[in-house]
């Protein structure tokens, strides 16, 4: 009797969608994991080296860039464990892993709004230090970060839910307004209260309107995820999936692209006589309530920067 052969066969065309969306996914993702690491040891490297003793400010800076980069790493390491435990999934017999996926993408939308909120804590506290006697703009960026932190702990509760219910169930348009909207009004308030107070005072330099430019850029970005995974409506899932998985690695970057232009400015100062870009922060008229941000060079670059 001649040995039982294997059964093979060619791939359906859904096996081949989801091996593409697996390939794309974990390319992009780690090609924005490559420039976070990039980036976050050399803020690292500048933090620790522009100076022989670090100030409070530099030393919240280090351990928040060494904080989102272990949750950044933590995030694409589940990913790629989801994907290599699915993988075995679409074999002739699959194994019973069902229970251990779902506790992997669990832990992995954890990590993921986790790093949405980090970031929106950075961006709310750059504008809170603009408008140090302002109770009104602090009231407005209180309830912003407040409807963030609701936002993602709502659409965690659900996706939640729905991934122990069935795991490929990728929820609705709804789902995807809850945790979009907050986190995109919250980065755009705090943009547009940054830009009045670099439009309000008399001089402001290059590192002011950094802050605005980068802080539309991303709410840019958030505004494509969202009408992406709105038009696709369930149809370009692949889309959808790379979107997603790119989100949480630029919500980490973004932030410490903006520590490590103001650290690089930093680090200038020690090589330059006059008034440095830092130091020129400061606004121009100390008559003013507003017009100024109290404290030295150093502890404005470090407040703005984080």
């Amino acid at each position: 009797m001649s040995p039982q052969t294997p059964k093979f066969g060619p791939l359906s065309d859904s096996d081949v969608s989801i091996f593409v969306e697996w390939v794309l996914q974990t390319a992009v993702q780690y090609l924005l994991y490559g420039a976070n690491i990039v980036i976050s040891f050399t803020v690292i490297y500048l933090l620790t080296t522009t100076s022989t003793r670090m100030t409070r400010g530099q030393i919240g800076l280090l351990s928040l860039t060494i904080f989102m980069l272990s949750v950044s790493t933590i995030s694409v390491s589940l990913t790629t464990v989801f994907i290599l435990l699915e993988i075995p999934l679409n074999a002739i017999n699959p194994p019973d892993t069902i229970s251990l996926i779902s506790n992997v993408e669990i832990a992995g939308i954890y990590m993921d709004r986790l790093n949405f909120l980090t970031c929106d804590g950075i961006v709310v506290w750059r504008a809170w230090i603009l408008y140090p006697r302002n109770l009104v703009a602090k009231t407005v960026l209180i309830m912003c970060i407040m409807g963030s932190l609701a936002g993602a702990f709502v659409n965690v509760g659900f996706k939640t839910e729905e991934t122990l219910r069935d795991i490929d169930d990728t929820g609705g348009p709804l789902e995807i307004l809850e945790l979009t909207l907050p986190l995109l009004i919250t980065n755009l308030v705090s943009t547009l209260m940054i830009a009045y107070k670099a439009c309000s005072v008399m001089r402001v330099q290059k590192i002011i309107w950094f802050l605005v430019e980068s802080g539309f850029f991303y709410c840019t970005i958030w505004i494509g995820y969202t009408v992406v995974s709105l038009l696709a409506g369930g149809h370009d899932m692949q889309s959808i999936e790379v979107y997603a998985s790119a989100m949480p690695i630029l919500s980490a970057t973004y932030p410490l692209l903006v520590i490590l232009v103001v650290a690089h400015e930093k680090s200038k100062e020690a090589t330059t006589d006059g008034m440095s870009v830092t130091q020129s922060i400061k606004f121009a008229s100390r008559n003013g309530t507003e017009r100024e941000i109290p404290g030295d060079g150093v502890e404005m670059n470090s407040q703005l920067c984080s």
